[in-house]
């Protein structure tokens, strides 16, 4: 009776889109199935005991630590899924999963640590200018979707659909392609609403091709309507950096930092691959040697 539920749970956490989507959904499903024939119990039967018995037993298997923590980590997926869906009451994995490895990354890498990253965010949401919160939503879109320069700077209001309390963007690829996805991260539709809000964008009357990042003029509730260069934006990005005590910082580094994220929840390079949207799994290595 597992197997149906554990299929609902791995489609529902992936990207329909995905040219990768079979091998993403075998490779969760297995995980979870795998786990639940070693301790042969249903999913609200499970302790924290047996899941760190089990994580005993991968690890006298000699697998790598980072392993043992992906697979881990998609399993506590599986059970806030369950819980969310009325199927259990309880995630054991959560009194009992290890602490996340070093970080998927070697000296050379570009991706800003979580310190840095919360000491930015504060400085720029503290600003109460239209400018600011303009910018601190395009900071949430970077961050929190690994997407590329043009990728956010270029949305338009007819890449943008709100629904349910859901933000859903579709962004252009590189080759020209189109995807849509789910920006997660909480604060991202609240930023976005607060800048629109400060702007005084009426929604109801923007067309499909308006930008949505829009220059914004020195006094506040006053904007031209041109739409923001990515230049215009890395150099507000740089003077806040500045300002914030993180001296020199890349806009790239948000992707980079997006996926040393990726890499240490999940410790597969075939989902990082995917939420990058790397064609070439070789590019991906680039980002995460360690994985």
């Amino acid at each position: 009776l597992i197997a149906p539920v554990v299929g609902l749970w791995a489609d529902h956490k992936t990207d329909p889109n995905s040219p990768r989507r079979q091998d993403l959904l075998k490779y969760k499903a297995n995980i979870i199935l795998n786990f639940f024939a070693h301790v042969d119990r249903s999913p609200g039967e499970v302790t924290p005991l047996e899941v760190k018995a089990y994580q005993a037993e991968l690890e006298s298997q000699g697998l790598k630590p980072s392993t043992v923590y992906a697979r881990l980590s998609q399993l506590s997926s599986f059970y806030e899924w369950t819980i969310a869906h009325d199927h259990t009451r309880h995630n054991p994995v959560a009194d009992a999963r290890p602490k996340a490895p070093k970080a998927y990354q070697n000296e050379s890498s570009q991706a800003l640590s979580d310190e840095d990253v919360v000491t930015l965010l504060k400085y720029v949401s503290g600003k109460a200018t239209p400018t600011a919160k303009r910018d601190y939503a395009m900071l949430l879109f970077y961050f929190f979707t690994g997407k590329r320069r043009a990728e956010i700077c270029h949305l338009t209001w007819g890449d943008i659909r709100i629904e349910r309390g859901r933000l859903l963007l579709t962004s252009r690829l590189k080759g020209g392609d189109y995807l849509s996805f789910e920006v997660k991260h909480p604060k991202a539709l609240e930023a976005l609403l607060d800048y629109v809000e400060a702007a005084e964008i009426d929604l109801a009357q923007v067309e499909a091709d308006t930008p949505v990042w829009i220059v914004l003029g020195d006094k506040a509730r006053v904007h031209t309507g041109r739409g923001l260069t990515s230049h215009g934006f890395v150099k507000n990005l740089k003077s806040y950096a500045r300002k914030a005590g993180l001296g020199d910082i890349h806009l790239h580094q948000s992707r980079h930092t997006y996926a040393r994220w990726v890499g240490e929840e999940s410790g597969s390079l075939l989902e990082a691959q995917d939420a990058l949207g790397h064609k070439n799994l070789a590019t991906t290595k680039v980002y995460l040697q360690r994985v």
